[in-house]
């Protein structure tokens, strides 16, 4: 019992720290004046809602190194490759290609990717410092660049399947959302969704290749856990946790979206993205290991 409220208050410390960082570097950043105006409004809850993402991010990289097989500077490159490649640069590329929808600069686009970068720097070293096994003996796998590439493809392939189910069944289901992205509150069939959005199929040819895209580099940046863990029931588990950090993270009232909007999408990336989770986990495991010391 002890050692598991120890554990809790370590962890509520990392989320403290991680939710202080992110603040303070993001009132540093020199945003364009425009994105500052968007955001000069702040919601009274938004610090809250801070928090609990922090807590997320926190209890994700705690999983991670509790059930590594690496310890040390291995793991800590490792966890912050994952959680800012996933949480961070992947969350930021679709923006990039659609960011006159949301009325960004390229140049905020990067600065909100690479803000997110130093709360990460200080909580993964905290908590590895509190949590590592320090007597942990990974396994190195024997790589499989062919598998791996089909595997990666077949991923590429099953993300742009999810992506577009839920975003109409699920985020397409919202008037607000449909009004936001149409212009119309009609409930249009499928196809005639995607042609009729400000940002889909219809009106940008990049659309299917983009998310294609996505969903290999979705697959590319967990294959670090694919070694890290010993188990496949532990490295589906972590897919899961990182994938959901780009969900969780719209809990945080933002600029780019009205409240109903942000709160469509918070429910539609918590439900496609434990799926694709369950499935890219499954998908991407397979391992012929021997100890390594």
């Amino acid at each position: 019992m002890k050692t598991i409220v120890t554990s809790a208050l370590k962890l509520f410390l990392a989320a403290i720290i991680y939710t202080v960082l992110f603040v303070l570097v993001s009132a540093l950043v020199p945003f364009s004046q425009g994105f500052k105006e968007l955001g000069s409004s702040e919601h009274p809850t938004a610090l809250l809602f801070m928090f609990i993402n922090g807590a997320w991010v926190c209890f994700t990289i705690y999983f991670i190194i509790k059930h590594s097989n690496y310890s040390g500077i291995k793991l800590f490159i490792n966890v912050l490759f994952v959680m800012f490649f996933i949480n961070f640069f992947m969350t930021q590329i679709e923006t990039w290609f659609f960011g006159h929808a949301f009325a960004l600069t390229k140049p905020d686009i990067i600065l909100i990717m690479l803000s997110g970068l130093f709360p990460l720097l200080g909580t993964t070293a905290l908590l590895i410092k509190f949590f590592q096994n320090k007597n942990a003996v990974y396994e190195k796998e024997k790589i499989n660049i062919k598998s791996i590439l089909i595997k990666l493809g077949i991923i590429g392939i099953i993300y742009l399947c999810v992506y577009l189910l839920f975003g109409y069944f699920v985020l397409w289901q919202f008037e607000e959302a449909r009004l936001f992205y149409s212009g119309s509150t009609a409930n249009l069939k499928l196809g005639e969704s995607m042609g009729n959005t400000n940002i889909g199929i219809g009106t940008n040819s990049i659309f299917i290749p983009l998310q294609i895209l996505r969903g290999i580099l979705f697959g590319i940046f967990i294959l670090p856990l694919k070694n890290m863990m010993s188990t496949k029931n532990t490295f589906i588990a972590s897919v899961c946790l990182v994938y959901l950090c780009t969900a969780v993270q719209l809990i945080i009232p933002n600029v780019l979206f009205p409240d109903m909007v942000r709160i469509a999408h918070l429910i539609e990336m918590s439900s496609s993205m434990l799926l694709f989770g369950m499935i890219a986990g499954n998908t991407m495991w397979g391992k012929s290991k021997k100890s390594c010391t």
